[in-house]
């Protein structure tokens, strides 16, 4: 074969590879771009309560976004976190803006430590202005846009200070789902001030509305050790044998699934459990004069025979995944 013929059958070859890959790239690429998009943030708590639920989004972000990332087609998600406090706190509040680096998420976010508060009510209306505001939700059309305010207290009405209320509405305007979750003891607010509020913010924004659930394990005066799951200031214990008990407490059938309504006298267990959250342990001295109303001196009563704290594992992974899969559901046509 001539050296002319064999040029010109190499140059034919490249053409035709030229024409394939030419044809392939765009395909590639409109593979790429057709793939939908998924922001989810937090907007969480950090006073001295919260540690629980700040280990949570540490430990479960990653395993959270490869539970999302099986869908069919598979979502690009996005996680950023906003960390409030109070003012005079440390901080008022922290930003940890948007990646797809999951890894790098998770690095970020894990000098979060709980401190501050203290005195009740947080800036919760702060904390969810800079959410919405500072953090670069996406402009991509279908983005699904998902928010989870995490909380154990109310907002703290500042003079001058953003509303909730007003907050909410702008979100829902810019296509922003707020779910909100609370933690232990927002119960113990005046329903207009905790609960009442979360569970607004929530209806006006198209959201969702939870109350975390806890598992942790008491000794009685008998030695004997049992496991409990608490939730909004109600008490279950567990049936032997039972694991399913997030998935129980998420769809809030817990008395009528995995959990049998425990008897009355636990109740002292869990005023125990209100003190060791806030950080009076069996033997500690200084306790308030409600844990010595109760009967819970140092080192004695009740408080002497609870084992954990309230605060041990919680439902938090799975009412965040429950919430994030619905809206991939109905907003990006994603199917699990």
């Amino acid at each position: 074969m001539s050296n002319r013929k064999t040029l010109s059958l190499v140059m034919a070859a490249a053409a035709v590879l030229s024409t394939v890959s030419s044809n392939a790239l765009p395909s590639m690429a409109k593979e790429a771009g057709d793939r939908p998009h998924m922001d989810l943030a937090f907007c969480i708590d950090t006073t001295g309560s919260m540690q629980h639920e700040i280990d949570m989004v540490k430990t479960k972000t990653k395993e959270l976004v490869a539970k999302l990332s099986t869908g069919k087609p598979a979502p690009i998600v996005r996680v950023g976190l906003v960390a409030y406090r109070d003012r005079g706190d440390e901080y008022v509040t922290k930003v940890f803006p948007f990646s797809d680096n999951i890894d790098q998420v998770v690095k970020d976010i894990s000098s979060l430590k709980a401190a501050g508060g203290g005195d009740g009510p947080e800036s919760v209306n702060e904390g969810l202005h800079v959410a919405l505001n500072s953090l670069d939700w996406g402009t991509e059309k279908g983005t699904a846009k998902l928010l989870f305010l995490i909380g154990d207290a109310g907002p703290h009405d500042y003079p001058g200070d953003y509303k909730w209320d007003e907050e909410s509405k702008k979100a829902i305007a810019r296509g922003i789902q707020v779910n909100t979750i609370a933690c232990s003891g927002l119960e113990n607010y005046p329903g207009s001030r905790g609960v009442d509020v979360f569970k607004q913010i929530a209806k006006l924004t198209d959201g969702k509305y939870d109350t975390l659930a806890y598992r942790s394990e008491i000794v009685d005066a008998s030695g004997k050790r049992e496991t409990v799951v608490t939730a909004a200031g109600a008490t279950y214990k567990m049936r032997a044998g039972e694991r399913d008990w997030k998935a129980a407490a998420a769809s809030g059938r817990m008395d009528k699934a995995v959990m049998a309504a425990s008897p009355a006298p636990m109740e002292s267990s869990l005023v125990a459990g209100r003190l060791l959250r806030r950080g009076y342990y069996a033997g500690s001295k200084g306790l308030p004069a409600s844990a010595k109303a109760e009967g819970f001196a140092a080192g004695g009563g009740g408080m002497a025979s609870y084992s954990t704290p309230a605060r041990g594992d919680s439902n938090l992974d799975e009412l965040v995944l429950g919430a994030a899969r619905e809206k991939a559901k109905k907003q990006l046509n994603v199917s699990y």
